[in-house]
């Protein structure tokens, strides 16, 4: 029988995918980024953002000297942003300690922020022509599927018995690690997708146990959906003249390491009918003495939505504006200019209000307003 790495890259031969701009790459820096995004992230959504941040940071270093506000910037939209942060880091590390230059050995490629087996397999396999394989989503549900694999895939014996198959179906010449790997990605993402997958055309139909056996839908094993958690919460967009006061969200969590408005904490049941001094009540940090007296002229607006993975989120917008910039947290909170606002990473929701709201009031952009600095103890 012809080897399962002689299939696939005949196959690859003639209908892998093309046209991917960073296929056929083996420079680290960008075979690492794309990489990095590709992770939870569909192909059509990284192509553009791949291809600007290639452009804002040619080369690693570039990334490594970059404000870390820069890179979020760039990453806002994509999600899990844990990527970013881990992304900005490792070009640090590689910089600082490696010279510029992505260590080799899986090992220390593994060892890195953010670069797991997988990835660090990939980095190896496309630049370094090593012979070690991946094992994303889509190779998972590829070997899985000939193989016949039911139990849990994230189970920790479950794929470590699919990492050794993967490790077994490597070709042997080590040379052809580029193709084979593209092609292992190419296969799961156009013929063994999760939904619909083209059967009937599959070079290894005659291998595959899930078609024999008819288990193909039921491979990956489908853990049961929890369904969403509706949250609500209230936004703060406190002005003054054309500056607007953000607060940088903590590293972790949703929207983490993101500049966003002073928000409350996510309840069930939150929703305000009318503008009240207990509003601020969950905003402690900030002058509330200030507050107080803005809010008598604030504008409430209606609710908006917002959809995460497992959870849907509709907040309320409180506009406040005062005469006077006042101090706070630098380290938390900034003044931004609204003409240079959505140059910063921000929340996507966020930024789309931003963006309506300046249209709307374009006037704020070209505004003479001397903005007095009150100090407040």
């Amino acid at each position: 029988m012809k080897p399962f790495s002689d299939k696939l890259l005949s196959w690859y031969a003639q209908h892998g995918r093309r046209g991917l701009p960073w296929q056929n790459e083996r420079d680290p820096y960008k075979v690492w980024l794309s990489e990095i995004m590709l992770q939870q992230t569909q192909v059509s959504t990284v192509k553009e953002r791949y291809l600007q941040f290639v452009n804002t940071f040619p080369h690693l270093e570039d990334l490594a000297k970059a404000q870390i506000d820069e890179v979020m910037s760039l990453w806002a939209g994509l999600g899990y942003y844990t990527r970013a942060r881990n992304l900005h880091a490792c070009a640090k590390v590689i910089q600082q300690e490696y010279q510029g230059k992505f260590p080799q050995d899986i090992i220390s490629l593994s060892q890195l922020p953010g670069i797991g087996r997988s990835t660090a397999a990939a980095i190896a396999a496309f630049c370094f022509q090593q012979k070690n394989s991946i094992l994303d989503a889509n190779v998972k549900r590829l070997i899985g599927r000939i193989y016949a694999v039911e139990e849990d895939f994230k189970k920790a014996a479950t794929n470590e018995y699919l990492w050794q198959i993967a490790h077994d179906l490597l070709p042997k010449d080590a040379r052809n690690m580029p193709a084979y790997t593209q092609a292992l990605m190419d296969y799961g993402a156009t013929v063994c997708t999760p939904r619909n997958p083209k059967c009937s055309g599959c070079v290894f139909k005659k291998e595959c146990l899930a078609f024999q056996q008819d288990k193909v839908e039921k491979i990956p094993n489908k853990v049961k959906k929890v369904s969403s958690k509706e949250v609500r919460s209230v936004m703060l967009c406190v002005l003054s003249g054309d500056q607007v006061l953000l607060n940088l969200r903590p590293p972790s969590g949703i929207w983490g390491g993101l500049w966003s408005f002073p928000e409350s904490s996510w309840s069930d049941h939150l929703e305000i009918q009318d503008l009240q001094v207990q509003t601020l009540e969950e905003f402690q940090d900030l002058p509330l003495t200030i507050l107080r007296n803005a809010l008598p002229k604030g504008t409430l607006l209606a609710s908006r939505k917002h959809v995460f993975t497992h959870r849907i989120l509709y907040f309320q917008i409180v506009i406040l504006r005062v005469k006077h910039i006042f101090e706070i947290d630098s380290t938390r909170y900034k003044w931004v200019n609204l003409s240079g606002m959505l140059e910063l990473g921000l929340p996507t929701p966020v930024k789309q209000f931003m963006q309506d709201y300046v249209a709307a009031n374009s006037s704020l952009l070209q505004s003479d307003v001397t903005h007095d600095v009150v100090s407040v103890r």
